[in-house]
Order: C-alpha cells, then sequence, then structure tokens
C-alpha cells in the first residue's frame, strides 16, 4: 500500500513539474514573440577591435580623445543591423549624447590644454593605431582603398550647427597631434553628404532612411602625383589628380561623428550639439578595390 502512495506522489509532481515547464515555456515564448524588434537590435560588442577592417587596416582600433576612465561615455555599439537594409548583419553604431565629451588633452600645453570639453565638441570617432607615414611614402608613392556603407537615420536632428565629419583623412606632425585641419573630410552639410572643397557626393533628397556605399582611392604621393576619387553607390563623383596627397608626417583615418565649432558662425550661448545617430558598415582599407568588403558581400 505504502508503495503505492509512493508511486502515486512520484506521478503527480512529475504531472506537477510538466506544468509548470509548460507554464514558462508559454512565457518565454510570448515574451520572445512580443520582443522581436528589440530583438533585431541585440547588443553585441563594445570593442572596435571585434571587427576586421582589412589587411591595411593596421593595428589595433582606438575611440578618439577619451581616457580609459571615460569609457561610460562610449556611446559605440556594434549591433545587429536595426534597419532591416543593410549589406551586412553587424553594424557600428555611433551614438554620443548632448553634452558627452572627452577631457583627453590633444594640444595646447601643459598648463591647460584643449579638449573636446572645454571647446564644446562632440565626438565619437574610431581611429586605427598604426599611421601611414611620408617615410614610408618618400620611398614609394602608395595606392589605397577605403570603403564603407553609411545611414543617417530620417530622425537626425534638423540643427544648423550640426554639420558633423563622418570620416577624415587627418595629417599630422611628428609630436604635434592636434591643432590641424584634416587634408580631406566627408561632413553632412545642411542635410548633404559633401567633401572637403565643397564636393556634393549625395544630395538632400537621397541622404536620409537609406544605406550608400562610398569608396575613396587614394595615390599617397609627396609629390604632385598624387590623386583622390570619390565613388558613390560605384559612381565616380570627385576626381581631384596631380597634387600632393601626403603632406604631413603621418595621416590616419577617422570615421564616426566629430562635431566641433565652426569660427564662421556665432553660437548660442552655452549651445551644445544635440546627440545623433550614425550607423556604419563594412569598413575596410585594402590596396585593391576588389578587396573591400563592401564589394564581396555574401
Amino acid at each position: 500500500m505504502k508503495e503505492w502512495w509512493r508511486i502515486k506522489g512520484f506521478f503527480l509532481l512529475f504531472c506537477y513539474c510538466f506544468k509548470v515547464k509548460k507554464i514558462i515555456l508559454l512565457a518565454v515564448t510570448f515574451f520572445l514573440l512580443n520582443t522581436s524588434v528589440s530583438l533585431t537590435e541585440e547588443y553585441l560588442s563594445k570593442d572596435p577591435n571585434s571587427i576586421n577592417r582589412g589587411k591595411f587596416w593596421g593595428g589595433k582600433a582606438l575611440i578618439v580623445n577619451y581616457k580609459k576612465s571615460e569609457l561610460h561615455k562610449h556611446n559605440y555599439r556594434i549591433i545587429l543591423d536595426p534597419t532591416g537594409t543593410s549589406p551586412f548583419k553587424k553594424v557600428e553604431s555611433f551614438s554620443p549624447k548632448k553634452g558627452d565629451c572627452g577631457n583627453h588633452k590633444h594640444w595646447g600645453g601643459k598648463a591647460g590644454g584643449v579638449t573636446d570639453c572645454n571647446t564644446g565638441r562632440l565626438r565619437l570617432e574610431v581611429t586605427n593605431s598604426v599611421r601611414l607615414s611620408k617615410k614610408l611614402v618618400k620611398k614609394k608613392p602608395r595606392e589605397r582603398w577605403y570603403g564603407y556603407y553609411v545611414y543617417i537615420p530620417n530622425d537626425f536632428p534638423e540643427d544648423q550647427y550640426l554639420q558633423p565629419y563622418i570620416n577624415q583623412f587627418y595629417g599630422y606632425n611628428k609630436g604635434t597631434r592636434g591643432g590641424y585641419s584634416p587634408q580631406i573630410s566627408a561632413s553632412i552639410y545642411k542635410n548633404k553628404f559633401t567633401v572637403t572643397g565643397g564636393t556634393t557626393i549625395i544630395d538632400e533628397d537621397s541622404l536620409k532612411g537609406r544605406w550608400h556605399k562610398i569608396e575613396y582611392h587614394f595615390k599617397w604621393s609627396v609629390n604632385n602625383d598624387g590623386f583622390i576619387k570619390v565613388y558613390h553607390n560605384s559612381e565616380l563623383k570627385l576626381n581631384r589628380t596631380g597634387f600632393t596627397t601626403m603632406n604631413y608626417d603621418f595621416v590616419e583615418f577617422k570615421y564616426g561623428t566629430y562635431n566641433n565649432r565652426d569660427y564662421g558662425y556665432t553660437y548660442p550661448e552655452n549651445y551644445q550639439f544635440p546627440g545623433h545617430t550614425i550607423y556604419f558598415s563594412g569598413l575596410s582599407v585594402s590596396e585593391k578595390r576588389e578587396q573591400l568588403k563592401v564589394n564581396n558581400i555574401k
């Protein structure tokens, strides 16, 4: 008799556990079905080195002008494509918030010096730790291809002062890391994608809400045989030839968003650049165009 009650007890306990498991399973299923949108933005990484940017990127990737103690301000993430239209599953999200800045001194002397915080800059950029040097280029001019996809969301702020650099080819001399303007840069200017010199690569009607393929072809040279070509969606939009492209000891490539105060504008008192988001995907640097990630989509 005792054995019968023992078997019955085990049976009832099994049924109870099975029902609990079913309830838990149903609850989890319901949660997943109702959170599919958030899962498309699944957080993957905050480490920029988790992305391979090609053989000629060189060294590790760095977040520009932030100290290690300011890591919480790195609103940089690698996520699954939230737009649903990227050629790549993973995208890089640059989302600086209003008022975020780094206190890393990048030039101006020991006593004080210029930082992003004391000059009202809003910056979130990635660069490579190994730069192209004039010493190397003097031996032989170097051709490089740089390629990426970029996406400017439809809700990008309508602010006349928000005109971020989204990539820079930044030259500087040995022992000096600040105070220069980029040799070549691309900006979001009046809702257009423009390159240094005012050349419009993407017009206002086409910029927002879609992915754009951008390719740069450089011949880095200390002589006047250098060139730069810029392609948008494989169409040549800028072709500048016959000039010196290597003017400084080093040149580095940066991308993301960088906002500084233009001396041609008068800013409101206590003005701060608004927070915003820009997505990049498939960035790489290569010797040959066909080796760029944007031209090797699987």
